[in-house]
C-alpha cells in the first residue's frame, strides 16, 4: 500500500481530494461490522454519543452542489445501524471539506467533524488553492464499501472517484488536474474517533491504487 500525505499527492496544479492524513493504519482492533458503504448523511448529523439507542438512519445516497462542484456520497450496501452516527459524522466531514475546496472559504462545520491531521490537511489544501487561484469543480463521488466500528472508533474503506473532477481558475476556465488524470479513482481508509461523544474524522489516508 502506498500512503502519502495529501500535500505530497497534491502538488499544484492540484487534484481535488480530501485530506490524506499521516499516521498509523492501525484501527485499534476494531471488530468487523460487515461490508457496507459509508455514505451520505441526512441533513445535520447527530452530536450524541455512539451508544445512543435509536440513531438516525443514514441514506444510501446523497448529492450536494457547492458552486461548480457536485459531491455524491454513496453507502453500498446500506450501512449497519450501529455505525449510523460515525457515518453521519463522516458524511458531514466530506460535505464540509468539499464545500471548503469549492468556495475557497473554510466551512465552519469543518472543525466540528474533523480533527487532528485530517483537519489540518484540508486547511493546507485551502491555503494552496488560494495561492494558486484555483478552486474545486466538476464532480466527486465517494463510496464507502466496508465499515468497522466500535464504541470509540470506526474505520471505513472507501473509493474516491475524481474522474470527473475539474479545477476552476479565477477567470472561470476549467481543466483537469494532472493527479486526477493519473489516478481517476483512489482507495482510501478513513479513521474516526468518538471524542467526548462527538464522532470526528481524525485520519483520511489516500492510497495510490485503484478502487
Amino acid at each position: 500500500m502506498v500512503r502519502a500525505r495529501l500535500a505530497a499527492l497534491l502538488l499544484v496544479p492540484m487534484m481535488v481530494l480530501p485530506a490524506a492524513c499521516g499516521g498509523s493504519d492501525d484501527t485499534g482492533g476494531l471488530p468487523e461490522a460487515g461490508a457496507d458503504s459509508s455514505g451520505p448523511s441526512s441533513s445535520t448529523p447527530a452530536t450524541t454519543p455512539a451508544s445512543a439507542a435509536t440513531p438516525t438512519p443514514v441514506p444510501t445516497t446523497s448529492t450536494q452542489k457547492y458552486g461548480a462542484l457536485t459531491l455524491v456520497i454513496n453507502h453500498k450496501p446500506a450501512p449497519p445501524a450501529a455505525a449510523a452516527q460515525a457515518l453521519q459524522a463522516y458524511d458531514a466531514f466530506e460535505r464540509a471539506s468539499h464545500k471548503t475546496q469549492a468556495t475557497n472559504v473554510e466551512d465552519p462545520a469543518l472543525a466540528t467533524w474533523g480533527a487532528a491531521a485530517a483537519l489540518q490537511d484540508i486547511r493546507s489544501i485551502l491555503q494552496s488553492q488560494k495561492t494558486q487561484k484555483v478552486r474545486a469543480g466538476g464532480a466527486i463521488t465517494v463510496t464507502t464499501k466496508v465499515v468497522r466500528t466500535s464504541a470509540a472508533a470506526a474505520a471505513l474503506d472507501t473509493c474516491y472517484d475524481q474522474s470527473k473532477s475539474l479545477l476552476v481558475r479565477a477567470n472561470g476556465t476549467t481543466y483537469m488536474g494532472p493527479g486526477a488524470k493519473k489516478d481517476p479513482k483512489l482507495s482510501a481508509s478513513v479513521i474516526l474517533g468518538n471524542i467526548a461523544g462527538v464522532w470526528k474524522v481524525t485520519e483520511y489516508n489516500l492510497k495510490a491504487e485503484p478502487c
